[in-house]
């Protein structure tokens, strides 16, 4: 056996009543953090997150991948490569960048190159601007209320199963607002009064300025 040095172990639980005290003591998960739900600030992060990678209608992402048609993953990095670090990029910005490929130069697929360029992007701290998914994702957001993480990863999931069932390669609005009333959200009022007084029974129901710092 070896002391292990910067070594953080984390765990999660949505039943936090019925974790052993054992693993609480000093020295252990000694430090709880609780973790509600998603507020609509939340949502619009998480499903940003989740449609990251899809493609959506209206978005300036898209045409870009339209304009890149002909390019491999090194074209794309050279590309990338071209916008600098550590700013917000618009498409215009993008755009003129962009050179034509070799007439016949045969390019990955539009999902790999809308992957290839996103990662890149997020590598370089590069922000893309694309109104149109911002707006998705606040509308989507604003309709989701009571939806937790895995519950908008099933929605955006389920919109794009949707529009591959009707034989779309781009999907809309329309195809979001399917899913939210096919998926059931997790939380309720009933759901909410538990874990609320689960997290006063771990902070002794006292006011965060004279709870104990491992119930914090």
């Amino acid at each position: 056996l070896e002391d292990l040095k910067d070594v953080v172990i984390m765990g999660a639980t949505n039943r936090p009543d019925i974790v052993d005290p054992a693993l609480l003591r000093a020295g252990r998960f000694d430090r709880l953090v609780y973790i509600g739900e998603p507020t609509l600030e939340d949502r619009k992060k998480i499903i940003g997150i989740h449609t990251r990678f899809m493609p959506l209608e209206g978005s300036a992402l898209e045409e870009i991948v339209g304009l890149c048609q002909k390019y491999n993953e090194e074209e794309i990095a050279e590309l990338v490569e071209k916008l600098g670090k550590d700013k917000a990029v618009t498409a215009d910005e993008v755009k003129a960048e962009i050179t034509p490929a070799a007439e016949d130069a045969t390019g990955i697929s539009a999902g790999a190159r809308r992957r290839r360029f996103i990662e890149l992007m997020a590598e370089k701290n590069l922000t893309f601007t694309d109104p149109a998914r911002d707006s998705l994702a606040s509308t989507l957001a604003g309709i989701t209320e009571g939806f937790v993480g895995s519950d908008l990863e099933s929605v955006c999931r389920e919109a794009g199963m949707l529009a591959l069932r009707d034989n779309q390669t781009i999907i809309s609005m329309k195809y979001f607002e399917l899913a939210q009333k096919k998926v059931h959200p997790t939380m309720n009022e009933n759901l909410r009064n538990y874990y609320n007084k689960i997290q006063q029974h771990f902070k002794g129901g006292l006011p965060k300025q004279v709870q104990p710092l491992e119930y914090q």
